[in-house]
């Protein structure tokens, strides 16, 4: 698989591939129309006023390619490096990665608002909140990732999980070694076959579980993309997705975000 490391870490991250449980992101600048869908989504699953963005959708273009006007979408959350140089210059120790999936997050409890972070983020992802004094910046949505929850029996008739089969029996979703909700490519929950759920309302279930328990979502924008350009997940699920498409594109990596680029008509940016 050929994947591109981008600068400035090439040194540092070009010997680090991402682990199996590490937190990822892929995203096809092929699919991504600029409808800002992630932007707004971020911004209401961490009720942000105007001024913060914890992921910015970068235009470039519109621009004439051979003969047609091309413009480029590049969505920009938290590339969550390893190493971070936004961990490194803390003096606090408030921007911290967790060990267990590489989840760059902010102790909010232990921010002076220094803003040593941005100086040293060279992609702008930290953000000064001037509601707080604060820093804060793209988290993956890690309070998403480690949603937990039990439904009762009550509780399953009122939500939408599952599905049935065309002999009526429940199917449920399945969950991996550590206990997350395996999904397809798509986002959608799937069952022991790897079938996607449709998600019809368990009203009238014949074979009611007593309970079970639902862990893990997607980020917030990779949720609501309006195209399915992006898919997240933890490595080991998304990496056979990143092999495919890297046969006939190229796969550029910033820390734990990869780009699917276009092919032949993909606008550079301006170098002056």
């Amino acid at each position: 698989m050929q994947v591109q490391i981008a600068e400035p870490f090439r040194d540092e991250v070009e010997l680090r591939e991402p682990r199996d449980g590490d937190v990822v992101m892929l995203i096809d600048l092929k699919r991504c129309i600029g409808c800002f869908s992630c932007e707004t989504s971020c911004k209401l699953e961490h009720e942000l006023e105007m001024g913060p963005r914890l992921i910015r959708v970068i235009q470039v273009g519109p621009r004439e390619i051979k003969g047609r006007i091309r413009t480029l979408y590049i969505p920009m959350p938290c590339f969550h490096c390893s190493p971070a140089a936004c961990v490194e210059s803390c003096p606090t120790g408030a921007m911290q990665k967790r060990s267990k999936d590489g989840i760059v997050f902010v102790d909010s409890e232990k921010c002076i608002g220094c803003k040593r972070c941005m100086q040293a983020c060279p992609f702008g992802a930290p953000q000064y909140d001037s509601r707080t004094g604060r820093v804060i910046k793209c988290n993956f949505c890690m309070q998403r990732v480690d949603y937990r929850r039990t439904y009762t029996k009550e509780e399953l008739r009122k939500i939408y999980r599952y599905s049935y089969d065309h002999g009526m029996h429940v199917r449920l979703p399945v969950a991996d070694e550590v206990g997350n909700i395996k999904r397809d490519n798509k986002g959608r929950l799937v069952d022991e076959n790897g079938e996607p759920l449709s998600g019809r309302k368990l009203a009238e279930a014949r074979e009611e579980p007593e309970s079970i328990t639902y862990s893990g979502l997607w980020s917030a924008c990779a949720t609501k993309c309006s195209t399915e350009a992006m898919t997240f997940g933890y490595y080991r699920d998304v990496k056979k997705l990143i092999e495919q498409k890297a046969k006939n594109r190229r796969i550029h990596r910033v820390g734990s975000v990869f780009y699917a680029l276009p092919t032949e008509d993909f606008p550079l940016p301006r170098s002056e």
